[in-house]
């Protein structure tokens, strides 16, 4: 039996609203991880809805295998979703990545596909290699080895610049001639420097769900995009900066975008106890029997109204960000937070009956000391003497496009020790969940990286460890410019002290 019958079709024939269409151009629509995870991110779903929508376009999906070595071992190539056909038939393979880890999913996806991964050495027989997402957004430079185009900002811009260009172009030179210069598009063989970002008007918004399914990480949840972009000034989040500026959608234009068969809904949104009708859109689905999902909710505007809402469309948990260990962090980094706001949440919590108060916490901003996870320490027993507290950490990862893009990576040694002291004072207290130093560290690394990182991703694709990046980075020269940088908490955000020799590793 077939990889494609015997762990494909069922998940196919679960599924709610998929496309099954047929046309002269042929896109994978790819996600470097496994189907659980793709089906939950709803750009993905939207780029799916979008080729297909297209003149002379279809598109079928296609995802990592969930057990890679177990599928290298059946000598197939990857399949794609819809119909089973390989990967490496489709015209364009369109990747979609959201996380910097799955840098090294890219050249593993490609490889099952029986591409080449290196740009270079791929000619006009091979299918042109698109890749977009979050992380080519916020990072395009660590993918440029192995992509032909990569997608800069909304899909919702770019999707149709790509189809109108192939259409037009009698040649692959042609297209991406054509290309060259357009929003939101570069291409790292003709182009030095990324554009700028590609920014979809309010008018081809809101995004929503084409496919439910409950196999998604996100089970049998229909999402649809209240805001893009965030309004709040908070200096470490790529939310205001890489989706700016802020798009609110209308109630009325999210309530049609949602089918009456629908029973689970999760509204998506930076900011949504901000956003003006996240009330309204959720009494209105409660009172459809429709169940609600959030992302976390900002504890300086929730007030019991919308808890309540929340509670209503069986909310079991709710989930705020603290995102600093302490109130003066909380201060530097323009949070908007403080320790009021967050107790008057726990308190909400317990009054209405949720299960527990979930809390995303960071640590290892570059001023923070002893002191600061002190004062984590103290304020989480303090809530946990209020209502079940589940705290999950962090390591802060500087990113591009933010004033943090200089910060120095505290360390993987700092911050473990920093783990350590909060397990062992808080774990009698409160659920922990930590985020490994080590893998947040390689994380910077690819965040801020160059074209030179995708090379050191290659070196570790078969056996990918810590230790192995290390060597890796070794191997290509890498040296990390950022790790002497010094800043300190009289510094605002985006100012840093330079030193004069850079130094190797942090």
């Amino acid at each position: 039996m077939s990889y494609w019958r015997k762990h494909l079709k069922p998940l196919l024939d679960d599924e709610i609203g998929t496309i099954r269409r047929h046309a002269s151009t042929r896109v994978a629509l790819g996600f470097p991880n496994r189907y659980s995870v793709g089906m939950a991110s709803l750009g993905y779903q939207v780029i799916y809805r979008m080729f297909n929508e297209e003149e002379g376009f279809s598109c079928e999906r296609a995802f990592l295998p969930d057990d890679l070595e177990l599928f290298r071992k059946t000598g197939e190539t990857l399949p794609m979703l819809e119909s089973g056909n390989p990967v490496g038939q489709a015209d364009m393979i369109a990747l979609s990545v959201s996380f910097e880890l799955d840098l090294t999913n890219i050249i593993r996806f490609l490889e099952c596909a029986g591409i080449n991964p290196w740009r270079e050495e791929r000619d006009e027989s091979d299918p042109i290699i698109i890749v977009g997402g979050p992380l080519t957004s916020s990072n395009p430079y660590p993918v440029a080895p192995f992509a032909d185009i990569i997608c800069i900002g909304d899909g919702e811009l770019i999707v149709p610049i790509i189809a109108e260009a192939w259409r037009e172009a009698s040649s692959r030179a042609e297209f991406l001639a054509d290309l060259e210069g357009r929003p939101g598009i570069y291409l790292p063989d003709r182009m030095k420097h990324e554009p700028m970002w590609a920014t979809a008007p309010k008018e081809k918004l809101p995004a929503y769900s084409q496919i439910v399914t409950p196999h998604s990480e996100l089970s049998n949840m229909y999402l649809v995009e209240a805001q893009r972009g965030c309004p709040r000034p908070c200096t470490f989040c790529l939310a205001r900066t890489m989706y700016g500026p802020n798009r609110n959608n209308e109630a009325d234009d999210l309530l049609a975008c949602i089918p009456d068969w629908v029973k689970k809904v999760g509204l998506v949104g930076a900011a949504l106890s901000d956003f003006k009708h996240t009330k309204y859109v959720g009494r209105t689905l409660t009172e459809r029997g429709v169940k609600l999902g959030v992302s976390s909710i900002r504890a300086d505007t929730v007030d019991e109204e919308l808890a309540q809402i929340l509670r209503d469309g069986g909310l079991r948990s709710f989930t705020v960000a603290s995102d600093a260990p302490s109130q003066r962090l909380r201060d530097w980094m323009k949070k908007g937070i403080s320790e009021a706001d967050l107790l008057r949440t726990a308190h909400l919590s317990k009054k209405l009956g949720f299960s527990s108060l979930k809390v995303y916490m960071m640590i290892g901003l570059p001023p923070e000391n002893d002191d600061d996870i002190t004062e984590l320490i103290a304020f989480s027993k303090e809530l946990a003497g209020i209502t079940k507290v589940a705290m999950g950490i962090s390591p802060f990862v500087p990113k591009r496009h933010t004033p943090h893009h200089a910060d120095p990576f505290v360390g993987v040694e700092a911050i473990e020790k920093r783990f350590k002291r909060i397990q062992k004072e808080l774990r009698r207290d409160l659920e922990l969940r930590n985020v490994s130093a080590k893998w947040a560290w390689v994380e910077q690394v690819i965040a801020r990286g160059d074209s030179s990182i995708g090379k050191a991703a290659y070196l570790v694709k078969d056996n990918e460890s810590y230790s192995a990046w290390i060597k890796a980075l070794e191997e290509i020269g890498w040296k990390d410019e950022y790790a002497h940088n010094i800043v300190t908490f009289e510094q605002q955000p985006g100012q840093v002290i330079k030193p004069s020799v850079p130094m190797l590793y942090a």
